[in-house]
This record gives C-alpha cells, structure tokens and sequence, in this order.
C-alpha cells in the first residue's frame, strides 16, 4: 500500500487536468449537431408558441377589517382565536376554497361559458353516449355534480391570491381570455367572500345569543338555588353576623387560655412551695428558714424576739447560775418565744397546703373552661366553613350569571352593528396587454436553453464516464495499490450471480478473479510489517457507497480464503445485513449484535457453512444504535478473541460514504479492502471515501475493481491477469487456477523469507 497521504494537497484535476481547449474541442467536433438540435427546439417551440392563446390577467385588491367598531372584539365575539397575521393568512386560503370558487361560478354562470366548458366533454359525451353500456347508471345530479367539479377545479387554477406583506391587504388574481372576464371573477370572489362571511357571522351570531341565552336561564336558576340554600342555614343556625360570632369565640377561648396559663404558672409555684414543706414536715426550725417562711412578718418579728431572748439568756448567764430565779426566767422567756415560733410555722405550713389545694382546685375548672370554649369555637368555625362554601357558590354563580348578562347584552348590541368583515380597496380593471404567454421571451429563452442544452450534451457525451474505468484510474487518481479484477458475471452470463458461483465450473473467469484477489491479500500480508501476528488476520471490506459489490467481495473471498485457512466472516452491517440472508441463517439466530450485547455466547453466534468450508456471524438482530454497540470496547474484544480463534476473520462493514460504521470498524481491522463498482461511482466520491479512511488511521490495503466488463476491457484485464489462461474451445478450463500462483506456495515461501 502507498504509504503517502493522496488526499492532502491534490485535486481530481491535477491529473486529468483542466484543459480548456479539451472542452471548446468538444464543442467544435460536435457543432453540427448543437446546431442541429438548437435550431430543431427553437423552430418547435416558435411553433408551440405561436398556437397558444392570449390569456389576461386582472387583480383586485381586498383589504381585511379587522377592528370591528370596538363594540365587541373579533376575537371575543367570533372567537377566531388567532394573530392578525394567522388570521389573514387563514382569510387567504379561504379565498381560494372550493365553496367560494362554487358561488362565483353559479353567480357568474361560468358552468355555461365555453371558455370552462372545453369542447372534448362534448366530443367526448357524443361518442359515448352511443355505446350502450356506458353511462346509463349516472344520475343527472351525479353528471351535474362531476360537471361542477370540473369546472371548479379549472377555475382554482386560474385563480392567485397574495397577501401583501405587513398589510391587511390581499391581491386577488385571475386569469383568464377575456379581459372582461378575468376582471368581473376577480371582482366577483372578492364580493362573494365579503357576503359569505358577513353570512357565517350572523349565524354564529344567532347562534352564539341562542346558547347565551339558554346558559343564562341555567345560571339564573343555579344563583336562585345558592342563595337559597344560603338564607336557609343562616336561619337554621340563628346567625346574623357569622364573623362576629366566630370573633367572639375566638376571643373567649383565648382569654380562657391565658388564664388557664396564669393559673397553671401559680400553681406551678405554690408547688415548689408545697413540695419544700412537705419534705421537712415535723421540723418547725428548718421549715422556719425557707425563704417563703421567713419572709413572713410574723416569723420576722418572732425571729427578732427569739434573738432578743437568746442575749439576754446569754448575759443573765455571766452573771447568775442555772437555778437563780433570773436565769429561769430568762430561759422560759425563750422557751416560750421557740414556740410560738413552732406554732406560727406549722400555720404557715397548713396555709401553704391549703394554697396549693385551691390552685389545684381553680386549675382543673379553668382546663374545663378551655375545653368548653375550644368546643364552642370548633362548632362556631364548622358553621363559618360551610356559611363560607354556600356564600362562594352562591358568590360564583352571581358572577358568572352577570358575565353571560353582559356578554347577551354585547352580543344583542353587536347584532346591529353588521360591519363587513373586509373590502374591495380596489377592484380590478380589465388589462389592455395579454399577460401570458410572453413569446419574445419563451422564444429567447428556449433558444438560451437549447443551445446551453446541446453543448451541455456535448460535454456529457466527452465526459460522461466519471467512474472508475481501468486499473491506471486505481493508481493515478485514488493513489491506492490494485488488490484485483472481478468480472461483471451478469453482464457476461445474463444472469444475478449466484451466492457459490466461486465453486461453479461455468464461472471458471469469475473464481479465477476471486484466486488471484486471495493471493494478493496474502502476499500484501506477509509482505506487511504486521507479520503474521493475530491483527494481521482481521480485514474489512467495505465501499463508497451501496450497490458496488462489498459484499459479494467479501463472501467469495471467504470462500477462496476458506480452502487454505480456517476463515471466520462477520456481517458487521448492522443496518443492511445480507450475509446471513444470503447463507439461509433465521433471522432469529444470535449474531453480531447478541454477541456484543452479551446476550449470547460466541459459539452460539457462530454458524457454519459445510459447503463453503466457512464459519458465519450474521448480524443478529436489529438494534436501534449500530454505532452504539460497534464503538464499545467489547466489540474490538470480541473481535480480538475470534481473531485468535480463525487464521483470517473476514468483517463486512457498511459503506464508507452511507454512515460512519466502517471508520469504527476499520480502527479493530489490520488491512481495509475498499471495493469499487466499475466505470460506476464518481472518482470523487471513491476518493472521498477513502479519504475519510486515512483520515481515521485505517489500514487501507488497495482497492478491489468490482463488475469489470471483461468484454469492452478484455485489453487491460488479459494484461493484469490472463483470465482466458487454459481456457477450452467448448468454454471449459483446462487449468483453472493455472494464472494464480498456488497459495500453499506463496504462504510458506513468505514465511521462509520472514
């Protein structure tokens, strides 16, 4: 393979060259018949021309209404419920319906003017109406119908309407013979769409009061209904003010609370309290330092008078003995004092106790009181709910009954208010000068065309094979190494090319094609760098684009390949895949994709052909994303894998130029075989193709010239490969591989030198 990029830097015409002189010697070897056939077309059409009649053009212009007075809106009172522009582009098409094109005939009496009335309907009517058995079934309503629609679909064609861009203006054209005439229809479907739909409103006018007025007797009914049943519970529940009540409520439970609160707040203290005395029960002195009992007055003052009489006990005992009378006195005087002190806490400690119970006591009323008001509030609120409910219904039907009382009385005053929906702004004339056909130009141009056309004709007839026609063509524009020659079969025998006709001794030229493309591909192997590693034994084939034999290539090769290595062929034309229809694999078989996916085993994606001595893995079954499951890198695995299970895995990949399926394949292939249709696909198309190949890196081995016409390139095919070589006088081949040299040979003779 030439290893220089021959895509970068070149043209197509670098080597065929853009020569001028080739072009004006095209022209001058073939000026007889450019002037032949240009003055043959123009002297027709002169004469084409000069027979067709006149026909006058004459335009009216309409101008849409849309502001109605602002009585009631278009939009709301005929609910077109489109844009101004919508809105007229709508008009338009309904200019150039049938219904109105029906109208203006009747009105015109077109049915009856010759000019749509064609004279073959009555040449044709007095023919037939002598046969027998024709025309007997027709209704004169069905003759009369088939007449009109006739006549209405010659009358549409004549007609144009065009809006005016950024107007509310509309050009309505006809065409006709007469000026006369052409001028009155464009007038007239002006005028009959103004009447049709000024008709259309007021019906949906009629239409739209005799529904309103019925819905309003409905909502009159229902408003009656609501504010009934409204006045019914008011009664029924004895309310005046719903609010006021549901305040009042509102009110009592939350002062209830506050002073449940409060209460709860005293008796949490008087708790503590309690609580402390309770613990030193039977212990007056120490309940007699509590800070709550010892703020008391009394229990100051008795305090003061117990440390008054401890001093004086304590000084009357410096100077006197236990037993003197002043001693005695002085310790009774305190004796005294400690109880009184005793007595006064324990009533201190009893009127604690008694606090606490009264707390408890006002506690438990207020909780009932909460309750009872929170009861009353709930009964209150449940009342104000459904107050609420039958107040908004009967609130909503009151609105709604007073929307449909406007729009009655809107409607009512619209009706009399019958503005037309659109005008003639100006209505057409009848022309002077014959708008069709302009003869000077038909003429001028016929005469430009057929001269472009016949010297375009003499360059199609120089240059009209664009394809692919000999092996210098492989070299010299697609700079590719030419892998073989295979004949066109069909052409030769008459026939389609039977799948095995590698192994069918008629199609000796054809197998002995296939031997030598077998030989080639070894030799370009060992030949390679890639030696006879595992990535040297994977080779896809593919083209430019569908039709060009890839995959007859690629099947024969198999078979060829399949009689000296055990060869492996993938359809990996996931979006057209062939190879398993050709070899009779169900459908339902798992293939390529089951594989991939991991729905499958290999083993079971593999199935063998007996008769071609070959291993096949159809595509399977269809996948939405192709290039989805040929770019995962379980693909180029699997392919790997088989690689080292086959001496050569064939890969049948789609064309380059139809998707980029080919490009993911090619990156897990060693060598590329690009296929190309004989003196078929453009060069450029070829060339761009394998463009896109180097471009991604791939391994481009040469190029296989496919559906060669051996009998118009018996020169060039003799020469590359000798195909007629031990062929019979009786169309037998004595030595059908006699050209090829043998490939057990050339395969250990490679491996020698390697």
């Amino acid at each position: 393979m030439n290893k220089k990029n021959p895509f970068e830097g070149e043209d197509l015409m670098d080597e065929g060259g853009l020569d001028l002189r080739r072009y004006w010697q095209a022209i001058l070897s073939r000026k007889w018949m450019i002037l032949g056939l240009t003055a043959t077309i123009t002297v027709v059409a002169m004469l084409v021309v000069a027979g067709m009649p006149s026909r006058y053009q004459a335009t009216a212009t309409l101008m849409f209404e849309l502001d109605q007075g602002n009585l009631v809106s278009v939009e709301e009172l005929y609910d077109t419920g489109t844009q101004r522009r919508e809105y007229i582009l709508t008009q338009t098409e309904m200019l150039q319906s049938r219904d109105l094109a029906e109208r203006v005939i009747r009105k015109l009496d077109l049915l009856n003017n010759e000019e749509f009335d064609p004279s073959l309907r009555e040449v044709s009517s007095g023919i037939w109406g002598w046969l027998p058995f024709v025309g007997k079934n027709q209704s004169v309503d069905s003759v009369e119908r088939s007449r009109i629609e006739q006549v209405t679909s010659a009358f549409l064609k004549r007609l144009s309407v065009a809006p005016k861009r950024s107007t509310h203006l509309v050009d309505i054209s006809f065409t006709a013979r007469s000026p006369e005439l052409a001028a009155d229809i464009a007038n007239a479907v002006g005028a009959e769409y103004i009447a049709s739909q000024s008709e259309a409103r007021a019906q949906f006018t009629n239409r739209a009061s005799s529904w309103l007025n019925e819905r309003l007797d409905t909502l009159r009914v229902k408003l009656e209904q609501s504010e009934a049943e409204l006045l019914a519970f008011r009664e029924q529940e004895d309310l005046v003010d719903i609010s006021g009540v549901l305040s009042l409520a509102e009110q009592d439970l939350n002062e209830a609370t506050t002073q449940l609160q409060e209460m709860r707040r005293e008796l949490r203290q008087v708790g503590s309290i309690h609580e402390q005395v309770e613990a030193l029960e039977g212990n007056e002195l120490a309940l007699a330092n509590l800070p709550d009992v010892l703020n008391n007055p009394m229990i100051q003052e008795i305090k003061r008078n117990e440390a008054q009489a401890s001093r004086n006990v304590a000084e009357v005992s410096r100077r006197y003995g236990p037993k003197h009378p002043i001693m005695i006195a002085a310790n009774n005087e305190l004796t005294m004092v400690r109880d009184q002190l005793r007595s006064e806490v324990r009533n201190l400690a009893d009127a604690i106790d008694s606090r606490y119970q009264t707390a408890q006591a006002r506690v438990r009323a207020q909780e009932q009181e909460v309750a009872r008001a929170k009861e009353n509030y709930q009964q209150v609120s449940r009342k104000a709910v459904r107050h609420g409910e039958l107040q908004q219904q009967a609130e909503i039907n009151r609105q709604l009954f007073n929307t449909f009382l406007t729009r009655v009385n809107e409607t009512r005053e619209a009706s009399g208010f019958d503005m037309a929906p659109a005008r003639l702004a100006d209505p057409a004339v009848a022309p002077n000068e014959p708008s069709e056909p302009n003869k000077r130009v038909i003429v001028s141009a016929v005469l430009a065309l057929a001269l472009m056309l016949s010297v375009g004709l003499a360059f199609v007839l120089d240059f009209l094979r664009v394809g692919v026609r000999n092996p210098e063509d492989v070299e010299v524009y697609l700079h590719q190494r030419l892998m073989g020659l295979l004949p066109d079969v069909q052409k030769v025998s008459g026939q389609r090319l039977d799948l095995r006709a590698f192994f069918d001794p008629d199609q000796y030229t054809f197998a002995e094609s296939v031997r030598t493309l077998r030989t080639g591909i070894v030799l370009s192997q060992f030949g390679g760098k890639e030696g006879k590693d595992s990535k040297g034994q994977v080779l896809a084939v593919t083209s430019s684009v569908p039709g060009e034999g890839k995959t007859t290539v690629a099947e024969n090769l198999a078979f060829a390949l399949g009689q000296v290595e055990k060869v492996l062929l993938v359809d990996a034309d996931l979006r057209k895949p062939v190879v398993g229809i050709d070899f009779g694999v169900d459908r339902e078989q798992p293939g390529l994709t089951d594989m991939i996916e991991g729905t499958a085993a290999i083993d079971d994606c593999i199935h063998r052909d007996e008769n071609g001595g070959i291993d096949i893995i159809p595509a399977g079954r269809l996948c939405d994303d192709p290039q989805k499951l040929l770019v995962s890198p379980r693909f180029d695995e699997m392919i790997k894998v088989l690689a080292r299970s086959y001496d050569r895995v064939i890969i049948d990949t789609p064309p380059v130029q139809a998707v980029s399926d080919a490009l993911i394949i090619a990156r897990s292939a060693s060598s590329v075989l690009f296929v190309v249709k004989h003196d078929d696909v453009n060069k450029r198309v070829v060339i761009k193709g394998l463009s896109r190949l180097e471009q991604t890196g791939a391994p481009v081995a040469g190029v296989v010239l496919n559906h060669v016409d051996t009998s118009k390139n018996a020169a060039y095919a003799e020469e590359y490969y000798g195909y007629d070589y031990g062929r019979q006088p009786g169309g037998k081949s004595e030595a059908r591989r006699a050209p090829s040299v043998e490939l057990e040979q050339v395969v250990e003779s490679s491996e020698e030198k390697t």
